[in-house]
């Protein structure tokens, strides 16, 4: 395995806290020990960071892209970078992956800052967002982000040509780049990422996102996978966008099904090669903060009917003890959306959730209904903090926007396995109301994100 890194590498890789990221190679996981095993793969049309005429823009996609002007995706935007729109593996030093039915696949990427600097960008989300990847064998030249976000896992969304395989945090718990930061420096002693035969080394340890191939997929079939890195900044925190702004990354690739992977050493290695040999622990389970891509679009001409409306909202409670606030505008588009009355936003540090949260362009929209629900935890959840007398809220906001009032649309409530783990309550889950919201104009339902804090 090769490994070079320059002193303008560790350079340029300290300043790129603003850079952004893409996957740089795919691998299969032993699901026995945790190993990568067999040869690389890659997306399509990849181009390495050590390649001739490399650039910024040889792989980096962002949806919605700078030169449109819009801080929200539209119906418009095609999912994948110009080089990944087809079936482009003409560079024979980075073949598509193959693997077997039910394979783990560790999707890798570097995080760039944005797992190890944080502060850098205010107003991100938690473990520096959230990855979603989904799958089809019937991909699209023109696929359109908008159609894939509403696949789901059980295949049934959208158009049904594909299901989301996995939605985990972009931070994968371990990864790091080199830099003096905290977060950095306790990773390099507690997830030291060293170069075979160099004991004493200490490089950028890569991040991972962990698929699992569905066993549908038979040998001979081709699996298209779209990684989808869902990275937005909050209301309130860049002047230039006071009401938050979407914020993309895509990566397209295949896997090739076949009967068996050989676990030969790696061929088709990169000069700027993460030397790890093993995945994260917990590849098998691995969850997300947001467990859907829950989303806004633009209007696709630019402008939306001004009329006023009446707004309205009904929560079915859930099993938990739970007060609701309700609010609505008519008339006028705020310049951003209201929260808790008792704790405006922003308020970083003082209860109300950050992320995720999207809000449309000021003057976009003419009304909206914002929906709190706090939730009390249990006395009993409580207790197994150590404290039987400690009072812990979650608040969860469901903000939805209208354009317009046709029929209603049932949001089905859940139990979110994902958010509970995360809590001090893991143990009892916590139930997610029923909301009703009223749909756009288009008749999506406007269920605009969903935020949780202790």
């Amino acid at each position: 395995m090769k490994f070079i890194l320059s002193a303008a590498v560790v350079a340029s890789v300290l300043g790129q806290a603003s850079a952004h990221s893409w996957v740089e190679e795919l691998q299969v996981i032993d699901p026995t020990t945790g190993n990568y095993t067999g040869d690389y793969g890659y997306t399509r049309g990849y181009v390495a960071r050590t390649d001739s005429g490399f650039n910024g823009d040889s792989v980096d996609y962002l949806l919605p892209p700078l030169v449109s002007g819009r801080t929200r995706i539209d119906g418009t935007d095609l999912l994948c970078h110009p080089s990944q729109r087809t079936s482009n593996y003409a560079n024979t030093n980075y073949p598509r992956l193959k693997a077997t039915p039910g394979s783990y696949v560790a999707m890798k990427y570097l995080e760039n800052g944005h797992v190890t600097l944080p502060q850098n960008q205010p107003g991100k989300p938690k473990s520096g967002g959230t990855v979603f990847v989904y799958s089809t064998s019937q991909p699209s030249d023109t696929e359109k982000i908008a159609d894939v976000l509403k696949w789901n896992s059980a295949g049934t969304g959208g158009d049904k040509r594909g299901a989301q395989i996995a939605a985990q945090n972009f931070d994968d718990g371990r990864c790091h780049q080199i830099n003096p930061g905290t977060i950095s420096t306790q990773r390099q002693t507690n997830f030291p990422d060293r170069v075979a035969g160099q004991p004493d080394s200490s490089v950028e340890q890569w991040c991972e996102t962990d698929v699992h191939v569905p066993t549908t997929y038979k040998t001979g079939d081709t699996l298209t996978v779209y990684w989808v890195w869902q990275w937005p900044t909050e209301p309130g925190v860049e002047e230039v966008h006071p009401t938050g702004k979407d914020e993309y990354y895509t990566s397209c690739a295949e896997i090739e099904i076949v009967d068996s992977v050989s676990d030969s050493k790696p061929v088709h290695t990169l000069v700027q090669q993460d030397p790890q040999t093993k995945a994260v622990s917990d590849f098998k389970s691995r969850a997300a903060l947001t467990t859907s891509a829950l989303y806004t679009l633009a209007g696709s001409s630019g402008s939306i009917s001004a009329t006023p409306m009446a707004a309205s909202s009904t929560l079915v409670s859930s099993s938990a003890t739970t007060s609701a606030i309700a609010s609505s505008s008519a008339s006028k588009a705020p310049n951003r959306p209201s929260f808790n009355p008792t704790k405006p936003f922003p308020s970083h540090g003082s209860g109300n959730p950050s992320l995720p949260f999207f809000s449309p362009p000021a003057g976009m929209l003419p009304s909206f209904v914002t929906v709190t629900n706090t939730v009390t935890m249990s006395a009993v959840a409580n207790k197994q903090q150590g404290s039987a007398t400690e009072t812990k809220t979650k608040t969860e906001f469901v903000t939805s926007y209208v354009t317009a009032i046709p029929s209603t649309v049932l949001v089905p409530g859940s139990t979110s396995s994902a958010t509970s783990s995360a809590s001090s309550a893991s143990s009892t889950g916590i139930s997610l109301p029923t909301v009703v919201a009223l749909p756009d104009a288009a008749g999506n339902a406007g269920l605009i994100g969903r935020a949780f804090r202790l």
